[in-house]
């Protein structure tokens, strides 16, 4: 008996191309979506942690000064004290009490740090690799970890990760100098001079730049600002 041959069933998943081309218009719309979402948060959080100016390049002192706000008129620095922790040995330190009158007669570089602040870091490390030369050039330098709850233990974390080992550690106690100071932002830097007034501060100074650091080489040397 002769047979018709049977028609093949149809493929349940075969498509109209149009349907095909239209899911496709849809996959890339939504992946554009997400992609332009991801990047918007992004830039929204490198925005949350970059130093402001991390982009501009100093061209000269001039520009590198002009991050520098100078105070209507010399503040006298308050008397607040604050620790200075000096290492013994990895886990031990003694403890001294210490203000900026004890630097009395140098101009002072006061910078504000924690070990949660990005800014910080980069900060951090140029004030150690310059602290020797400043020293010899007649500047107090003074960096004081503040608004950070990680104490001694957390600076040790952060001195050994960013390989700083010559800068001297000081504490103050909950952020009251900091405060006393008139500092919000961190990192915060003020020039003192060496009558122990504040000159000036800067919380965004870009000193891994050369005319930055040459600025501080003419505090150092002169006390003043140019």
């Amino acid at each position: 008996m002769d047979l018709e041959p049977s028609t093949p069933p149809e493929n349940p998943q075969a498509e109209n191309p149009e349907t095909d081309r239209r899911t496709l218009i849809k996959a890339i719309a939504t992946a554009a979506v997400l992609l332009a979402v991801v990047g918007s948060l992004f830039l929204l959080i490198q925005r949350q942690f970059a130093r402001p100016g991390d982009d501009e390049k100093y061209r000269d002192v001039a520009a590198a000064r002009a991050r520098v706000i100078d105070f209507k008129t010399p503040r006298p620095v308050p008397p607040n004290t604050f620790t200075q922790h000096i290492p013994i040995d990895s886990r031990s330190t003694r403890r001294l009490e210490a203000s900026i009158a004890d630097f009395a007669g140098r101009p002072v570089l006061l910078a504000f740090w924690a070990s949660w602040c990005r800014p910080c870091r980069p900060e951090v490390i140029e004030l150690d690799k310059m602290y020797g030369e400043l020293t010899r050039l007649g500047l107090a330098v003074v960096p004081v970890m503040t608004a950070d709850k990680s104490g001694i233990d957390g600076a040790r974390h952060f001195f050994r990760g960013a390989d700083v080992d010559t800068l001297p550690f000081f504490l103050d106690h909950g952020q009251e100098f900091l405060e006393a100071m008139g500092g919000r932002a961190l990192p915060s830097l003020f020039f003192i001079d060496k009558d122990g007034r504040a000159l000036a501060f800067a919380n965004d100074l870009d000193l891994r730049q050369q005319p930055a650091q040459d600025l501080l080489r003419i505090f150092a040397k002169t006390g003043t600002l140019p």
